[in-house]
This record gives structure tokens, C-alpha cells and sequence, in this order.
């Protein structure tokens, strides 16, 4: 007689009882959770706007493409051809284990050269090795506190941080790849406590050692322990009779080097070294065989990311970034950030990627809850009875990694180095579960896991919102299109990059991976040019060889250099700035020219803000300012022919009413100083409207209604004004101008908080000269009531304030 089974019974008490019971349901809940990770992620087939994603996602695919036996499995950037013999040299990236790249590129490899497809696939890729991260961690957990639901929750908690959502699909060997890492060495740890199976724990940190070097900050603390552990239980081991001193410091050291701890160490260690006498090894063939050891790029990299050697060319390096206070001061921050969910950060942030975070809060909030969620980790371990040395390991990898790694964890674009925190995260969570279940059942552990989901899945969506713009990714489609014809034009022979203007396309230039050299600038006094010149500027000349290009341009480099030469001369003279440099416009392109120039002309970064006749025409994040920012660095527009700079900036499409230009410093407390500026009124579209027979309006307009520098005649719609001798001191002084409304509802939504809209002007875009030294300009009035209307002149004072040099005001309306 078959008995049948007990039904459940049917109330919520004993529902949330049976489901707490089912040994698979926190798993599952982890799986659907991290799910959530590849639903949100909106188009992830290009890159984001963020430099650290950028740059690294570049940089990593760039050596995954140049991946091959042909290079004898030498990872570099870049492969150059030498102007003067000819021969082929290459910039390594060989100071990292090969393992991460091969990855990729296996991952890559069904694609071809399309890169949409490429950028897709590899950070699937990363994705995976992210979710395996959570799984190691939650199934090491769920072995140290005997509690799914703890190692559920404590997980989800710690994964969501900020820096693991936003870093968590960077195509890159050195985050979520050495986080799978560490988290396998770390779960290998754990089985090696609880059963002694070592062969394994040394199979998991050879696997994790040819994906990067971060294991070592877990080995580093776990190995110490562990010695010291053994060191300790060898001198209370009391023998019969009692040992003399060196008897027993002899059999302290002898059970010392047969400590499973110590061959972990030296394994972990010569396997290491192994992987990295290849690299050197084929960096040293692929550099002709000449290059000493000492002088490989990638030891001289690692030399001083260790603080062994000065860092060449970023004096940053070995200044504020390496200076105790800051770098504290930041690793403390991340560590706030690393222990609070992205859910509950969100509200507080004003700009979201993780290298610029602003806050409402004052910044040294989160180095606050960075050193209480650091020492709450360190000091609840006093209260742990088992696997001390598990928990306080995976909390000190972090330090172990920064500490010695000054530059990479300092630096900001290496921000994503805090994802490595994750050990405080996991042990702050981890204890405190593990009190909250003295105090409360399992059962309501259980629900707050559920929170814990919700709240991963929050924080997961929201991430997904920053990185998923639309004007970015047909950018970028378009810079791929122009890129595979490009390909096709220059494969087999060199081409000169010029310049990497925008964030989009400074990375996209990797591609390129036939025999390009990037120097910079061109110098036409060089033997060698080259066959082509590759920019991000595009000029109308017919050296260019891509003209239905949107976004990346072709030129012949013959051409080149002559071509912009003429240019200069073809430039309209009114139109110019005449300083430092000067600025001439023709057509889309400013070109700024200087003869006999050195570096103290083109150190100084340049200032480009364009204001346009209408606003709407500006990119959704300019609005607020009023104009679109397109600062530039002379080594990425540049051209130079002899001891003559030349650099050219492209302008947006749309109607420009103003163009500010110059260049600047940055003093040491922030301030920034103009080195010189000139002003540019392309948009003649006001002069457009003056009446016929200018002398003839201001005869009808009757008596000026304002004496003063100029006088000021109203005549309909116009305000006139007129100075019968006038000079430059009179014309390059901007107006101000506001009309005051009868009524303030016919104002612009934007000009009524203020009371009145504001029409200041320039003369050389409202102006005009006639005969003699009259000027006059004109200023078109709203078509709707006004009041009043006040006018003059002004400058503004070195303080930023301003002073009117004359004004007056009209009363249409009593």
C-alpha cells in the first residue's frame, strides 16, 4: 500500500517554511539574480563614454587582435614602422599573463573584423566571468557560515556595489577575470581548510595565475597566517624530555619547510615567474634582440608600478597620486563605496561614473564608511571561532594589493582596481548575517535575501540606465563604418595618425593594426611621411581621400601638409584672431598657425567653446551651459611643418553664432588662467535684416533715445546703435542688452525666472563699419510687448565680475 505524501499545509508561515527548506532554491535565486546582469545591459556592441571603459576595452581587444603565432604570441598595442631604416618595432603589453587575452580571443574569433560583433562577444565573455565571481563566492560562504541564505544575501549585498556593476563588462584581463581569480583561489582555500585537498588548491591558483596577478594579494595574508599558525602550534608541542633551544628552533624550522603553506607560496610563486620569462622572452625576440632585460618596456613597468623605479613622461605619477594622505584618503572612499549597495548610492550621485563621483555629501563621508566598514570586518573576527584566517585573508587582499601597487590603485584611471575590495564587502556582510542569526530564525534570513535580490536587481537596472545612450552608439557605428574602408585602403602600407579629438575616437585607432606610426603630429621636415595621414578632423581639401566619411578621414600625405598650407592663405583675413596663435576660419575648420613655435606655445591646452544661433542644435549635455565645449591638446590636432605649428579643430555642422577660443593654464588650487582668447562671429544672420539705406532708418527713427558711448535710436522692431568715430577700443567690448515684457508670460520658459531675456551681442557679429570711422550695429527686439529695455557696454574683471562701461535705459510703457 503506497502511502501518500504529507501536503503542505496552506498558509504563509509554513509556504515560507517549505521554501526555506529546499536546498536548491538559494542557488537558483542566485542565478536569477545575476541574470538581471545581462537583461539590463542595453546595446553592449560598443563602447561607453567613460574613459576607464574606453581605454582599457581598446586597449585589451587591440592585443587580442595582434594575438597570434606570427608575432611569436607577443601581446603589443601597436607595430610601428621606423622612418629612417624602415624596420618594424612594436609598443609590448607583455607584463601580464597570456591566459585572459587567449580567452578573448577564442571568444572573438568567430567574428572577423567586425568589431560591433567583437566588442559584443567579449563582453559576454567578461559578464560570464563576473557571475562565476558571485557563484565562487557564495559556494565558499555557504561552506564558512553553514548557511545558504547567509551566503546568498552576504553575495548579492557585496556584488552590488558600484564598482562591481559599472567595471563588471570592461574588456579587460585586470578586473572581472582576476576577480574569477581570486574568488576560485579563494573558494580553493576554503576546501583546502575544511578537507586538506591541497593538489587542488594548487590547480586553482595556476589557472588564476594565467588570468593576473591579484591572487597574490589573497595568497600573500593566507600564506603569512598559515606559517604563523604552524609556527605556533610546532613551539607548544612539549616533548618528553623537554628539548633544548636549538633543538626546538631546529624542529620549528624543519616543520616550517615542510609546511604545505610554504610549497603553496613557492609554487604559486615559480609558476609566476614562469609565465612571466615568456613574456620577457618574447618581448626581447620581438625587439630585435638588442634590448636588455633591464630595459624591456614591460619590466620597466612593472618596476615602477611597485615604487621600485620613477615613472617616465606623467609627473603625477611620483607626486599627488603617490602621496600617503591622497592615497589613503582614496582607498578609504572606495572601500565606503565598495560596502554600500548601488541602489542606496544612486540618490546621492551627481555624475556616475565611479572615477568622478560627486556627491551632496562632503567626500570624506565615504572614507568614513570606508574605515567602519574596514574595521568592523577586521575587529567582528575576534568573535569568530572557526576560519579566522579565511575571512581575514579575503578582507586584507585588497590592502595586500594596494599597498604594494601604489600607482595602480592611486591613479584614477585605474579606479576600477576598487573592485578588488570586494573581501571588506563580503566579510562585512558575512558577520554581520552571522549575529543577525543569533537573533533572529533562519526563516527571516531567508526573507531578506529576497530584499538583498531586489535590491541587486535595483541596482543592476539603474546601472544600465548610465551606459545605454543612443546619440553614443551611432557614433560609433559610424566610426566603425569609416573604419573597415579605411582598413581596406591601407592594408600593407603605413599610415600617420594625427589626431584622437573626440572620446569615441581616440580608442577606435587600435584597430588599425597594419604598419601605422603614431607620432603625435606630423613633421613634414621628417624623410619619411608615410603613405597616408589618418585623422579625426575632417577638412575639404582634395587631398582627402574619404570624403562620404562621418566621422574618421583618409588623407593622401603627400598632400597633406601642402594642401592645409594653402588653406591658411584661402582663409577669409576678416575673419581671424591675430595672438599667440593665429586663428583663421575657413569653412567648418579653425585653423590656429604660429611660426617659430616651441613647446611653451603648444604645452598649454587649448579652449574651443562654439555658441550657436540656436540652442536646440546643441548636444542634450551642453544645453545647460549654452554652447558646446570642444577643448583640444595641440599633440592631438596637430600639424607641423618645420619650426611652423599648425592645428586644425573642426566645428559642429550647425548655425554658430560665437566661437571663444584660446589657450590656458591650470594653477596649482584649480583656478584657470587664460594665456590669450579671441572671439569669432560667424553667423551673419542679424546683418542680414539691416534696411537698405541704413542713414535713412536712423533719420526716421527721430532723436536717440540714449546719449552715451554710442547713441541709440529705436526704430520699430530695431535698437541702432551708432558712434560717428569709433575704434577697436569700441568695438571689441560685447553689448548687454534686456527686454523687460509687459507681460512676463511672453517670455521664453527659460528667461522667466530671471524677468527678462536676455540679447547681448557682439559688433563684429551685429555691427557693421561704414565710411569713415562710423560704426553701427543693430539688434533685432522680441516681437512681443516690452516695457523696458536696458543697454550698454561692459567687461569683465579678472575676478570674474563684471563692470559696465556705459548704460541706459528705455520706457516704452509708463
Amino acid at each position: 500500500m503506497t502511502i501518500p505524501p504529507m501536503e503542505t499545509p496552506n498558509t504563509f508561515a509554513h509556504k515560507l517554511a517549505y521554501l526555506q527548506s529546499r536546498a536548491w532554491l538559494p542557488p537558483a535565486l542566485l542565478l536569477l539574480a545575476l541574470s538581471s546582469v545581462f537583461l539590463f545591459g542595453g546595446d553592449r556592441g560598443h563602447f561607453y563614454r567613460d574613459e576607464v571603459h574606453n581605454s582599457n576595452s581598446a586597449k585589451h581587444l587591440t592585443i587580442v587582435d595582434n594575438l597570434s603565432a606570427e608575432h611569436g604570441f607577443l601581446m603589443f598595442l601597436r607595430e610601428n614602422l621606423n622612418p629612417g631604416d624602415g624596420k618594424t618595432s612594436y609598443k609590448p603589453y607583455n607584463r601580464f599573463p597570456i591566459g585572459g587575452f587567449t580567452l578573448t580571443k577564442l571568444a572573438i574569433l568567430p567574428f572577423g573584423y567586425d568589431p560591433s560583433a567583437q566588442i559584443y562577444a567579449a563582453r559576454m565573455l567578461m559578464l560570464l566571468f563576473f557571475a562565476a565571481a558571485a557563484v565562487l563566492a557564495y559556494m565558499s560562504l555557504c561552506r564558512i557560515t553553514s548557511s545558504r541564505w547567509i551566503a546568498l544575501t552576504a553575495t548579492l549585498l557585496a556584488f552590488s556595489s558600484i564598482y562591481c556593476l559599472y567595471y563588471n563588462d570592461v574588456i579587460s584581463n585586470e578586473v572581472t577575470m582576476d576577480l574569477f581569480g581570486v574568488m576560485l583561489v579563494f573558494h580553493g582555500i576554503v576546501i583546502f581548510e575544511q578537507t586538506g585537498r591541497f593538489r587542488q588548491l594548487l590547480l586553482k591558483s595556476c589557472i588564476a595565475l594565467l588570468l593576473g596577478w591579484h591572487v597574490y594579494a589573497l595568497l600573500l595574508p593566507f600564506i603569512a597566517f598559515g606559517l604563523m599558525r604552524e609556527l605556533v602550534k610546532a613551539r607548544s608541542e612539549i616533548s618528553a624530555p623537554p628539548l633544548s633551544a636549538l633543538c626546538q628552533l631546529k624542529r620549528s624550522a624543519h616543520s616550517l619547510i615542510r609546511s604545505r603553506y610554504l610549497t603553496l607560496g613557492a609554487i604559486a610563486l615559480l609558476f609566476g615567474v614562469s609565465v612571466l620569462t615568456f613574456n620577457f622572452t618574447s618581448e626581447y625576440f620581438a625587439l630585435n634582440r638588442e634590448t636588455p632585460l633591464t630595459e624591456l618596456p614591460s619590466f620597466r613597468s612593472m618596476l615602477f608600478r611597485i615604487g621600485v623605479a620613477p615613472h617616465i613622461g606623467d609627473p603625477r605619477v611620483n607626486s599627488e597620486y603617490l602621496s600617503w594622505s591622497d592615497f589613503l584618503e582614496r582607498q578609504l572612499q572606495r572601500i565606503g563605496m565598495m560596502s554600500l549597495p548601488y541602489a542606496f548610492f544612486h540618490p546621492l550621485a551627481k555624475q556616475h561614473t565611479p572615477m568622478n563621483v560627486q556627491t551632496d555629501a562632503p567626500p570624506r563621508l565615504f572614507a568614513i564608511l570606508g574605515i567602519a566598514a574596514s574595521g568592523a570586518s577586521l575587529f567582528g573576527l575576534l568573535f569568530v571561532r572557526r576560519y579566522k584566517i579565511l575571512m581575514a585573508s579575503l578582507a586584507l587582499s585588497g590592502f595586500c594589493w594596494a599597498l604594494p601597487m601604489r600607482y595602480n590603485t592611486a591613479f584614477p584611471m585605474h579606479d576600477f582596481e576598487s573592485i578588488f575590495y570586494i573581501g571588506i564587502a563580503l566579510t562585512l556582510f558575512s558577520l554581520a548575517l552571522l549575529w543577525l542569526h543569533r537573533l533572529l530564525s533562519e526563516r527571516l534570513i531567508a526573507a531578506l535575501s529576497v530584499v538583498a535580490l531586489l535590491i541587486f536587481a535595483l541596482s543592476a537596472l539603474r546601472m544600465s540606465q548610465l551606459n545605454n545612450a543612443e546619440e553614443d552608439l551611432e557614433v560609433q557605428q559610424a566610426t566603425i563604418a569609416d573604419l573597415r574602408l579605411i582598413r581596406e585602403m591601407i592594408k600593407g602600407k603605413s599610415t600617420e595618425v594625427t589626431s584622437n579629438r573626440s572620446w569615441s575616437s581616440r580608442l577606435y585607432y587600435y584597430y588599425l593594426r597594419d604598419r601605422t606610426i603614431i607620432p603625435g603630429y606630423i613633421n613634414a621636415s621628417d624623410k619619411y611621411k608615410g603613405d597616408f595621414v589618418l585623422s579625426f578632423t575632417r577638412i575639404d581639401m582634395p587631398a582627402l581621400l574619404t570624403p562620404h566619411n562621418r566621422r574618421v578621414y583618409l588623407y593622401d600625405a603627400g598632400a597633406y601638409i601642402k594642401q592645409i598650407h594653402e588653406l591658411i592663405e584661402r582663409s577669409d583675413g576678416r575673419q581671424s584672431i591675430r595672438s599667440r596663435f593665429d586663428v583663421h576660419l575657413n569653412g567648418q575648420n579653425l585653423i590656429y598657425v604660429k611660426d617659430g613655435c616651441n613647446g611653451n606655445d603648444t604645452d598649454a591646452p587649448f579652449f574651443l567653446a562654439a555658441f550657436p544661433v540656436d540652442e536646440i542644435d546643441l548636444p542634450v549635455e551642453s544645453r545647460q551651459h549654452g554652447f558646446q565645449n570642444l577643448d583640444f591638446r595641440f599633440v592631438d590636432q596637430s600639424v607641423q611643418s618645420g619650426d611652423r605649428c599648425i592645428a586644425v579643430a573642426q566645428l559642429p555642422d550647425y548655425d554658430i553664432a560665437r566661437i571663444s577660443t584660446g589657450q590656458f593654464t591650470r594653477g596649482a588650487d584649480g583656478s584657470i588662467q587664460h594665456l590669450w582668447e579671441g572671439e569669432f562671429y560667424p553667423s551673419d544672420r542679424l546683418i542680414d535684416y539691416l534696411p537698405k539705406d541704413i542713414d535713412e532708418t536712423i533719420a526716421q527713427a527721430g532723436a536717440p533715445l540714449i546719449r552715451s558711448h554710442f547713441d541709440v535710436y529705436l526704430n520699430e522692431n530695431m535698437l541702432i546703435y551708432v558712434k560717428d568715430v569709433c575704434g577697436n577700443d569700441d568695438t571689441d567690448v560685447p553689448f548687454f542688452l534686456a527686454a523687460f515684457p509687459v507681460d512676463e508670460s511672453d517670455l521664453p520658459v527659460g528667461s522667466r525666472q530671471r524677468g527678462f531675456q536676455n540679447l547681448d551681442f557682439g559688433f563684429r557679429k551685429n555691427g557693421i563699419r561704414q565710411s569713415g570711422d562710423r560704426c553701427i550695429a543693430i539688434a533685432l527686439l522680441p516681437d512681443w510687448d516690452i516695457a523696458r529695455i536696458s543697454t550698454g557696454q561692459y567687461i569683465r574683471r579678472a575676478d570674474g565680475s563684471f563692470e559696465h562701461i556705459w548704460e541706459g535705459e528705455i520706457h516704452l510703457t509708463q
